[in-house]
């Protein structure tokens, strides 16, 4: 059996509104263009997308919300976890590994640099950067989450040049 783990960083953001947090910085225009071009170029490929666990932060938040809505997935299946804000990457695999084996295909929604940090520990070729609204797939030959290693991926799919 296998399992489709997607990392997708947050669509571009605004620096415009100095007296937000970044925790709140909400998405640019260009930034929410780019998260639906994405969604809609990859719906065929995330089909079988089970849950969507998105970072606490806004633009991580309405990142996931626009993913979702363009590729017709409810909004019940995402799940903001606040953990995924300041996770490091072994971290971020911990969160993923003990997900329930019933989930085919996961969606994880968050930041650089740990996305990237994330993906490079599965793909071929090293990223350098995860772009914004970069989503890189990765299958995996396993039956449960917590078996998630780089030596059972079995293929890789991406939305960017390396």
């Amino acid at each position: 059996m296998a399992k489709t783990l997607l990392i997708l960083r947050h669509a571009k953001s605004s620096w415009a509104e100095a007296e937000k947090s970044d925790k709140d910085r909400a998405l640019k225009a260009k930034g929410i263009s780019d998260i639906v071009n994405t969604a809609r170029n990859f719906a065929p490929k995330v089909q079988g997308l089970d849950l969507i666990i998105t970072s606490s932060a806004n633009r991580a938040v309405h990142t996931a919300i626009l993913f979702a809505e363009t590729i017709g997935f409810p909004h019940d299946k995402i799940r903001i976890d606040p953990m995924v804000y300041q996770a490091d990457e072994g971290e971020l695999q911990e969160i993923i590994r003990s997900l329930p084996d019933a989930h085919q295909c996961v969606m994880v929604v968050g930041h650089n640099p740990t996305l990237t940090y994330l993906a490079n520990r599965f793909v071929p070729n090293q990223i350098n950067e995860l772009p914004t609204s970069g989503l890189v797939g990765v299958e995996f030959d396993i039956n449960g989450w917590s078996e998630l290693s780089a030596d059972k991926v079995n293929s890789v799919f991406r939305s960017f040049d390396w």
